[in-house]
């Protein structure tokens, strides 16, 4: 008896070992499946990104979303492009979200709210009437709705959020930020295209050229400043070539490009075109002549090309055909020029007077519109909750020049690529190089 006690006692044993085993090897499976997805699902979210960085595939999507019904000779848009499109990006974010530990119900909210996060600036992208204004209360919409959960988030746990930490003391992958400006690509790239949001990685001569003079204006500005403010320490030790370079690549894309997009290539550009747009009204509006160009503005109007061009057989003395040919009068801003597309085409006359007038702005709007952009970054930047410290001043003041710099470069480019481009050398240097004190700015 004893012996068969013993027998039993030790396949007990056994079985329990072999079962404790089980389920280990199942734990081990399921973080395994955890890992893959998370890393599948933080991969996917580039593709929005990469795809834009291709100039076609934004004017792809602006032709697939506006049509042209060639017997009314009249523009319309095909409402199920932004409804398919959010469904598209709210995929990474299931599989990302499958991965956290939560219950079924939980799950199925957080889908469905990160879901409505980017079809609301769809939905209110399709109601915006094409004929509005730039920064008009619509515009105004589409950007609180992206910014302001992304910025809520660094103090609260408004929207649910997946993060992925490649390396220690690297910059973390943000689900809720990259699909902030995956949306904002799609609405502001193709549902409503912004002119000059210049998210392409084709850089001019005169790009880098206006991006080195970026660099010296920083440098000019911001050394005195972190110095005078005490905010420069000892410099950080120097890693490898190759691991600073995939730093310096997570820092481009996880931090200066999410900032660029959203304070430059939308902000500020929105802001320069209603300040100009209205200067613009105001001034033909006192010369008693027609206030805005049909030739470009709106863009998306029910007028046809023939119309837009003044060509009416029942037009007896041409005026009206003086008033939108685009030679008629010396052309200076995007809402008088029909073929003008850029702004470098619009001011080309400006910038060929010499290096001085190559370096600066030719409007008081531009400047206009770089303050006040500059200063929005650099109170959205700061984090709050730490107001209270005595050095907080030269934060916000290095910020406040960050600011000025980038849309300075972004203005003379109108790349956001190139601004985020200065951008990241900055981060990177202050940070690492001069072990800047930067734990007030988020």
């Amino acid at each position: 008896l004893a012996a068969r006690s013993g027998g039993t006692r030790r396949e007990r044993g056994g079985g329990g070992r072999s079962s404790l085993l089980s389920l280990s090897l199942q734990l081990m499976g399921v973080t395994a499946t955890n890992v893959t997805l998370r890393w599948l699902g933080g991969s996917l979210l580039f593709v929005p990104m990469a795809l834009f960085a291709f100039p076609g595939f934004g004017r792809w999507m602006e032709t697939t979303y506006y049509a042209r019904d060639n017997l009314e000779l009249t523009r319309f848009r095909r409402q199920w492009v932004p409804f398919l499109v959010a469904k598209i990006l709210v995929l990474p974010d299931i599989l990302l979200l499958n991965t956290e530990d939560k219950d079924i119900s939980t799950l199925v909210l957080d889908i469905f709210i990160i879901y409505a996060y980017i079809a609301l600036p769809m939905g209110v992208c399709m109601m915006r009437p094409p004929g509005k204004l730039p920064l008009d209360t619509g515009d105004l919409c589409l950007v609180l709705l992206l910014a302001v959960p992304v910025l809520s988030n660094f103090y609260t746990d408004l929207l649910p959020d997946v993060k992925l930490q490649i390396k220690e003391s690297w910059p973390k992958i943000s689900m809720l930020m990259l699909t902030a400006v995956n949306t904002g690509l799609f609405v502001f790239n193709g549902l409503r295209p912004l002119r000059d949001f210049g998210f392409s990685l084709l850089f001019s001569c005169k790009d880098i050229l206006r991006i080195i003079s970026g660099l010296v204006l920083a440098a000019v500005l911001l050394l005195p400043v972190g110095y005078l403010t005490e905010n420069f320490g000892k410099g950080t030790d120097n890693p490898k070539i190759e691991w600073a370079l995939a730093q310096f690549l997570t820092v481009y894309l996880l931090v200066s490009l999410p900032q660029e997009i959203l304070f430059r290539g939308v902000i500020q550009n929105l802001l320069h075109s209603r300040l100009e747009s209205s200067a613009e009204i105001s001034k033909y509006t006192r010369d008693q002549r027609a206030a805005l160009c049909l030739g470009d503005y709106p863009r998306y109007s029910a007028v046809d090309d023939n119309e837009m061009k003044g060509d009416n057989d029942d037009s007896e003395d041409g005026a009206d055909e003086d008033i939108l040919d685009p030679e008629a009068t010396i052309i200076y801003t995007g809402f008088q020029a029909p073929n003008a597309k850029e702004y470098q085409e619009i001011h080309q006359d400006f910038y060929s007077r010499g290096i001085c007038c190559w370096l600066s702005f030719p409007t008081f709007m531009d400047y206009m519109a770089l303050l006040i952009t500059s200063l929005i970054y650099a109170i959205a930047v700061m984090d709050h909750r730490q107001w209270h410290h005595q050095k907080n001043g030269g934060v916000f003041l290095f910020a406040l020049l960050l600011g000025i710099v980038c849309g300075y470069v972004w203005r003379q480019t109108s790349k956001v690529t190139a601004s985020a481009l200065v951008h990241s050398i900055i981060y990177y240097v202050g940070v690492h190089v001069f072990n800047a004190k930067l734990s007030a700015a988020l």
